[in-house]
């Protein structure tokens, strides 16, 4: 076997592993969404525990930020109240599951648990595509989230509509430890 060969054999082997390991550690949670704390952030009810849940692949404006609220009321009007699939696959800093969220389309009452709500988000121009973290997602899902913000970039959509929206990660920048920007006015 070819040296080249060998090391696309190697790499191939490797990237099934951790595809392999990363699937494994996937936890399917089913519940109720009860509450939504921000444009990327909500709480679904499991029988009687609740999980809050960072939904992965998106970073969406915070309160206190231009389009945070609308970020906030577009996530409702898809998740809040709803039945849901959470596809968990890591905690964040903060304790929270990092989840792949999924609940029946408003428009399409008996379709299912068939909408993604992170990408809906990307879509609708409420949140950034989190490329931070862009090796947690299959080459299929990077795919369809880049294009949606690149669509909802061209159409103006969203937090799209500001020339040069700031995207979360650096707004919580300006925020030295001790100044949090949860209390700015």
């Amino acid at each position: 076997m070819s040296r080249r060969a060998n090391k696309l054999l190697t790499g191939t082997l490797i990237g099934l592993l951790a595809l392999g390991a990363s699937c494994a550690r996937a936890e399917i949670l089913e519940g109720y969404i009860v509450s939504i704390s921000d444009g990327d952030t909500l709480t679904l009810l499991v029988g009687r525990e609740q999980h809050r849940i960072r939904i992965a692949g998106i970073d969406a404006p915070e309160h206190f930020q231009p389009s945070g609220n609308r970020s906030r009321t577009n996530l409702s009007r898809y998740a809040y109240r709803q039945d849901a699939r959470a596809q968990c696959y890591k905690k964040d800093i903060y304790g929270r599951d990092v989840c792949e969220i999924w609940v029946e389309p408003p428009d399409c009452p008996g379709c299912g648990k068939s909408l993604d709500v992170g990408l809906a988000q990307v879509r609708q121009g409420m949140a950034w595509w989190d490329r931070y973290h862009v090796s947690e997602q299959s080459a299929e899902d990077r795919e369809r989230y880049e294009r949606a913000q690149t669509m909802a970039k061209l159409r103006h959509l969203g937090l799209w509509r500001d020339a040069k929206p700031v995207p979360p990660w650096r707004w919580r920048r300006r925020f030295p430890p001790g100044n949090d920007w949860r209390s700015a006015d």
